[in-house]
């Protein structure tokens, strides 16, 4: 098992969260996997990055203790793991190339920090590195830490061969089962016996790295809108729209899926899907996505937003917010060959959008609910 200090990983940490955490070497990239249809909601936590270190001392520096201390400015977002949530680590060669770290949050009355320095934190605690320990013919665990005090942790590494211990650890020494190449899933499982809810859980490819938070029962989009039950083809797409701040319910606890969409809102909760930053979504969004609209040429002043979206005119404005892809031809005998949505038919079948109606119909006229709507567009940005 290869060691590293804690308190590198630390300094990493530390100043990775400066900029975006998602363009890992040899293009790695992480999702979350529920299960299908399950309307899961992953969030992400904005909390205060506050990392706490070991420092070695002693014969051969063995003797291990936390004493580094690194203030990695005052925020930044972790992902949140709900229990039955898979991370999946997708553009690696080998699993081997893949790192891991444990964090547990601890709240400090006092310590060795400057007065006032842990108060006010938003979300707020400092973060331990976790020590992985593993003796021979037993399964790998962390090191125990008291959160009541966790500056008197001590430990003296054995360094007897018989022992092994680091700061992070693969894939394959956490007891995850491994593929070698491809995707290599991190299951939730294994997840939440190695780590408590509430640890932290650091993925490093090369300089890259992903943060996530193990927060236990999962949040359900039917928790949130009683007009959408899980395990039905709406869950998903509609648990994506809300995290994706693509659109809120028509009420507090209401989602409406079977009410009819106009085209100011699908170009609206399109917008939304296409702008790069991270705004939250507010009133004006609408004339922004008309506009927006307007200067793709994607509209024209005959325009009128109460109008209500038809299946044409949905996979219409969705392949043309795509920068109008090629794909091959479909077959419709609804859709004649010269129609003018006829390029975004072939594109939204040949992307996984959406199918005909029937095996020969495309029903191009008929009006789309919401519900509809927001699954077109979680498969145009998911599949």
């Amino acid at each position: 098992m290869k060691k590293i200090s804690t308190f590198f990983l630390a300094l990493a940490l530390c100043l990775g969260l400066a900029v975006p955490a998602f363009a890992a070497d040899g293009g790695a990239h992480l999702t979350s996997k529920a299960p299908k249809n399950s309307g899961t909601i992953f969030l992400s936590q904005r909390m205060a990055i506050k990392l706490v270190g070991f420092a070695r001392s002693g014969s051969n520096n063995t003797h291990i203790t936390y004493g580094t201390f690194q203030d990695c400015g005052d925020s930044g977002y972790v992902k949140l793991a709900p229990k039955g949530v898979d991370i999946v680590v997708s553009g690696v060669k080998s699993a081997d190339e893949i790192r891991l770290c444990a964090f547990t949050a601890a709240n400090l009355e006092d310590g060795p920090f400057e007065e006032g320095q842990f108060k006010d934190l938003p979300g707020g605690a400092y973060l331990f590195a976790r020590l992985f320990v593993q003796e021979s013919g037993k399964d790998i665990s962390l090191l125990p830490l008291n959160t009541d005090d966790p500056m008197e942790f001590e430990y003296d590494d054995p360094k007897d061969g018989k022992t092994l211990v680091a700061g992070n650890i693969t894939p394959a020494d956490a007891g995850f089962q491994v593929n070698g190449d491809g995707d290599v899933v991190l299951n939730s499982e294994r997840l939440y016996e190695l780590l408590d809810e509430g640890d932290l859980l650091q993925v490093i490819v090369g300089n890259s790295f992903w943060l996530y938070r193990l927060s236990g029962t999962p949040l359900l989009v039917s928790d949130v809108f009683t007009d959408v039950d899980t395990g039905t083809w709406v869950s998903d797409p509609v648990a994506w729209a809300l995290m994706s701040d693509i659109t809120n319910g028509t009420a507090e606890d209401k989602f409406s899926p079977e009410q009819n969409c106009t085209q100011a809102q699908i170009l609206t909760f399109l917008y939304r899907a296409a702008r790069e930053e991270q705004v939250k979504s507010s009133s004006e969004d609408m004339e922004l996505a008309v506009q927006w609209a307007r200067e793709k040429g994607m509209i024209d002043d005959s325009f009128d937003g109460s109008t209500p979206c038809t299946r044409a005119t949905a996979v219409s404005y969705i392949w043309q917010a795509f920068d109008k892809p090629d794909a091959q031809a479909s077959s419709f005998t609804d859709v004649p060959t010269d129609a003018p949505y006829g390029y975004a038919v072939d594109w939204a079948v040949e992307k996984g959008v959406t199918n005909g109606t029937s095996d020969t119909a495309f029903s191009p006229d008929k009006v789309c609910s919401r519900g509809e709507i927001v699954t077109f567009l979680y498969r145009a940005y998911n599949n």
